[in-house]
């Protein structure tokens, strides 16, 4: 353990950088803001030096100590330069004495890439894998802002769906475990395709077939191959044109639905609003209808769609915010129900079924555990804090060996974020991002991790 002693300044604030732009660190945190990175982007490196400052309050906090698990390391001031070891997880630790005699002390705990292979062994294997190469659109040009990936069931495959920019496409690529295949789903061509917007959700059957939801022209389509042919469907209509992005699971069947945003004329009365419209697939056609939503939920204001649509084995289940109040709603062929979130609750987004009677959704802050209930309105739910200042939107939320992994854009600080033994939170520091997208898969039976997100330009996977 290498260790440098510091003193805080007792005059001026601290720090400028907006709290939500620090990585947090686990342990006692009282008069540390957080971490910045200085200087450096995208994944950490092993021998790679990088240097970060410690934001504190300097009314609370009188001394600062640094220590780091291995790696060359030294500190000035509030800054430390670190030069990663060559080990797949790492942790640099703050000791602060405050003023008032007591002490602390924060650690960051970081996964580390080796420079040779750009693989990270992880010593947790429930939360991270070998990283894949940088997919950057090859010879195509600067990916884009979307991304989703998926392992195909049990296999050690990997499917990626992202997007490209400058021109704009859809591209999908396949990881067999040592070569990427990559190929255009969707573009602009010869009477044909249109312009791909940054939006792109993916699902991938056992067998490797692969189903993606994406919007072009500003319209929402959906793409499947069968074979070595792609084939491609327009799912929203010029009856129930598409107002807000889309999101799709796979029934038992294999068969996709699709929840989008559309604006009826008229919806609430005297002028136009949202509505939530279903597609659902069977025998290559799409029938499409506007859903009418229980009480409590209001027919005066808009019911917008904020976030994934999830299948519990029985019903189809997705967030809505309807006059600033969030709901859940689940839908069959023959009932419409709703659940409330409580008053004041932050915004659900990214859903997870962990089985058929519990359901996880991330929010920019924290987590929801929601306890289904055959009958929906009567389910419960508890909430967990996960991040102690708004981080952002972004990030992703699966179901591993009994437990959720999170990722999370902390400010431009990439979070993977689960649970230890004892129900605590972990964070490793992945990297830096500057994504609007960042998608997350954890192997079903080794718990492994691959995730994808934007850095610098491209789409970053690992």
């Amino acid at each position: 353990m290498l260790s440098c002693l510091v003193v805080v300044a007792c005059a001026g604030a601290e720090g400028s950088l907006p709290v939500g732009s620090l990585m947090e660190g686990s342990g006692d945190t009282r008069g540390v803001r957080g971490l910045e990175r200085l200087g450096g982007s995208g994944t950490y490196v092993a021998g790679q030096t990088e240097k970060f400052r410690v934001h504190v309050d300097p009314a609370i906090v009188q001394r600062v100590e640094f220590s780091a698990s291995s790696g060359a390391l030294s500190a000035s001031g509030l800054t430390a330069e670190w030069t990663l070891p060559a080990s797949s997880l790492a942790e640099l630790t703050a000791r602060v004495v405050r003023r008032d005699g007591s002490d602390g002390q924060v650690t960051w705990q970081f996964a580390i890439q080796s420079p040779i292979t750009g693989r990270t062994q992880s010593a947790q294997a429930a939360l991270l894998a070998m990283p894949m190469p940088v997919l950057d659109g090859g010879t195509l040009e600067v990916s884009g802002g979307a991304c989703d990936v998926r392992y195909e069931g049990t296999t050690n495959n990997v499917a990626i769906a992202f997007t490209t920019s400058t021109h704009p496409t859809l591209m999908y690529g396949r990881w067999n475990g040592s070569t990427w295949a990559l190929e255009i789903v969707d573009a602009m061509g010869f009477n044909t395709g249109g312009v791909v917007e940054q939006y792109v959700q993916l699902q991938v059957e056992a067998n490797g077939t692969p189903h993606l939801i994406y919007v072009r022209d500003g319209q929402a389509f959906y793409a499947t191959k069968s074979g070595g042919s792609w084939l491609r469907e327009r799912v929203d209509s010029s009856a129930l044109p598409l107002s807000t992005y889309p999101s799709f699971t796979l029934g038992a069947s294999g068969a996709p639905s699709v929840v989008y945003g559309v604006r009826p004329l008229n919806a609430c009365g005297s002028f136009t609003c949202e509505r939530v419209a279903l597609a659902v697939r069977s025998g290559g056609t799409w029938s499409r209808s506007v859903l009418s939503l229980p009480s409590p939920i209001s027919s005066t204001s808009s019911q917008t769609l904020t976030g994934d649509l999830t299948f519990d084995g029985t019903r189809l289940l997705f967030p809505i915010v309807n006059s600033s109040s969030y709901f859940l709603v689940g839908w069959t062929s023959t009932a419409v129900t709703a659940f409330g979130f409580s008053a004041n609750d932050p915004r659900p987004i990214d859903g997870v079924i962990a089985s058929p009677t519990r359901a996880l959704y991330r929010t920019e802050t924290g987590l929801y555990d929601v306890a289904l209930n055959a009958t929906l309105s009567s389910s419960t739910r508890t909430f967990s804090s996960v991040e102690q200042n708004v981080s952002s939107f972004t990030g992703d939320i699966v179901w591993a060996q009994a437990r959720p992994v999170l990722l999370h854009l902390h400010g431009n600080a990439l979070e993977l974020v689960s649970p230890n033994a004892a129900g605590f939170w972990t964070y490793t520091q992945l990297g830096t991002a500057t994504s609007a997208s960042a998608s997350l898969a954890v192997h079903p039976t080794t718990g492994d991790v691959s995730l994808c997100y934007q850095s610098g330009g491209r789409i970053m996977f690992q």
